[in-house]
């Protein structure tokens, strides 16, 4: 059972927005309240009315809404326009699949024809249009009136009706950051005692249960209590005594627990809980789970079990499809760039969309700082460590504090791939500064090369106007030689046992060309602050 494509509409991030998936695994990287989890709680609650195994209606509120229909409902009160309530919708559109012909149809906002079904959240028309217009007439309303709601399923066939229980989905999800066990260890007790036990077996577990049971009550303990109770308590002058419960045979189940390596699960690492939470999810078979959501699996992970993870994952997805959100580039990258769906404020992108040149680009490289693009508030591109350290101490000097403590990262970069990065960039509305050398030639190595680029305004790209200055190092020189008390200084700065002092701008030049990654990081460990170019100021603003 695939889910293809999710339509949310006016649900928390997700004004309108359809998201198309994977039929196996889906990865969904973005930063935190970009809307990962929203898209996680979405999947869930079309496919079991259910937020973490609760069910929506016991805690839904007006803030459910997406924050700008809110907003424009409540303004439009204010203005005494009519308007109608705003609705939650979410539909899940399915692949063809045998048991999901009861619910194909074209009875979707898209009008496909294809198996599927719509969550509502939507006013009772039926029951409280009279009340809703007298209450407008006379002010009373000021926020969407949720107590006249109703939570509707519904099937592509044109069933308006459906009950949770008919739902075709089985779903599991998984929250690493909760310990949430309980359900998948009586799972795996389950399975294995179907698996395991023959029905002879079983009869003998419960047999010997029930004699538990019954013996209790003759230990010495429970005897010596029975009798004080027997001889001092009286309940409508009748005798009282302790005794164990009357349950079903099959309760004993309910009172195992699952132990590793002879410690209980409940006290094991929480890291280890969740790469076990997952495996066994994975295993999964006797409840034909089909569709499992993962909150971020990295959680408490060592690098080692997280590799270990991964392989688990991609051995025995089998016939499920999964959700996975996560922060990990190391997750992202083993799991397949076609896999993944980059979040970004609401905007919801797969990799595959990109050009074959840059996906090609981004699927060799080794290191993948695809990820750093997507989490970071504001990124800027540079073409070595040189440009790194100094765009670094640039900034500190003008904001008294480093970019990373912003949520700016600097991902040095070689300058062939800046455009492939700008194409991530322009997928995910991400904001990205470039900072890079003309080259000598401004026309042919900024204009003509970004110009589909350039005039973005998610993109800006900083470089010197100068082209004698064709690179960093002739650019700082000469930012820092206007007078000689400048040149002095920047000397002292870049020297080493004043190393540099009796040089000439010839010689200051040379060194710099030849040992780029010293002079830099002398100038960002240096008490002493330099003068920056221009374009440096430009990229830090």
């Amino acid at each position: 059972m695939i889910i293809s494509k999710l339509k949310i509409q006016n649900y928390k991030l997700f004004k309108e927005k359809i998201i198309e998936f994977n039929d196996e695994i889906n990865i969904l990287v973005g930063n935190n309240d970009s809307g990962k989890s929203t898209i996680l709680e979405a999947v869930s609650i079309v496919t079991t009315g259910k937020i973490n195994r609760i069910y929506i209606d016991k805690f839904i509120s007006a803030s459910f809404f997406n924050n700008d229909v809110r907003n424009e409902y409540i303004k439009a009160l204010s203005l005494k326009e009519y308007i109608a309530p705003p609705e939650i919708i979410i539909e899940a559109y399915c692949k063809d699949d045998p048991i999901l012909n009861n619910h194909k149809g074209t009875n979707n906002s898209l009008g496909e024809d294809c198996c599927g079904i719509t969550f509502s959240y939507e006013f009772d028309h039926e029951q409280y249009a009279s009340i809703y217009k007298e209450q407008l007439i006379h002010g009373d309303i000021n926020d969407i009136p949720i107590e006249y709601y109703k939570i509707n399923f519904k099937s592509f066939n044109g069933d308006n009706n459906l009950q949770l229980r008919n739902l075709p989905f089985k779903v599991l999800m998984i929250d690493t950051s909760k310990k949430d066990y309980s359900n998948l260890v009586n799972g795996f007790i389950d399975n294995n005692i179907s698996e395991l036990l023959s029905e002879e077996d079983q009869v003998n577990l419960k047999s010997e249960y029930r004699r538990n049971q019954q013996n209790f009550k003759t230990l010495p303990a429970i005897t010596n209590l029975n009798k004080k109770l027997h001889d001092n308590v009286k309940i409508n002058n009748k005798t009282v005594s302790i005794n164990v419960k009357d349950n079903n045979l099959n309760k004993w189940k309910d009172e195992m627990s699952v132990s590793v390596d002879d410690i209980p699960f409940e006290n094991i690492g929480f890291g280890t809980q969740n790469s076990i939470k997952i495996e066994l999810a994975l295993s999964n078979n006797k409840e034909k789970v089909n569709t499992i959501l993962i909150e971020e699996p990295e959680n408490n992970l060592s690098y080692s079990n997280m590799n270990k993870l991964v392989s688990n994952i991609e051995e025995n997805n089998n016939d499920k499809q999964l959700f996975i959100s996560s922060h990990s580039s190391f997750i992202a990258n083993k799991l397949g760039l076609g896999n993944i769906l980059l979040v970004n404020n609401g905007n919801v992108s797969s990799l595959n969309s990109l050009n074959d040149e840059t996906k090609s680009y981004f699927t060799k490289l080794p290191g993948f700082d695809t990820l750093r693009l997507i989490l970071a508030n504001k990124v800027i591109l540079v073409e070595g460590p040189a440009d790194d350290l100094i765009i670094q101490r640039a900034y500190k000097d003008k904001h008294n504090k480093l970019p990373i403590n912003d949520g700016v990262d600097i991902i040095s970069v070689n300058a062939l791939a800046f455009k492939r990065y700008c194409d991530i960039a322009l997928l995910v509305n991400k904001n990205i500064i470039i900072v890079t050398d003309n080259d000598g030639n401004i026309k042919e190595n900024i204009i003509d090369k970004y110009k589909n680029y350039i005039n973005k305004d998610t993109i800006k790209i900083c470089y010197e106007n100068d082209e004698s200055l064709v690179t960093l190092e002739p650019s700082i020189l000469s930012s820092n030689s206007k007078t000689e008390e400048q040149l002095n200084n920047f000397k002292k700065i870049i020297s080493k046992n004043n190393s540099m002092i009796n040089k000439n701008k010839e010689e200051i030049l040379k060194f710099m060309k030849n040992n780029k990654t010293e002079w830099s990081m002398r100038v960002f460990d240096s008490e002493l602050s330099i003068e920056y170019p221009q374009y440096i100021k430009d990229a830090i603003e």
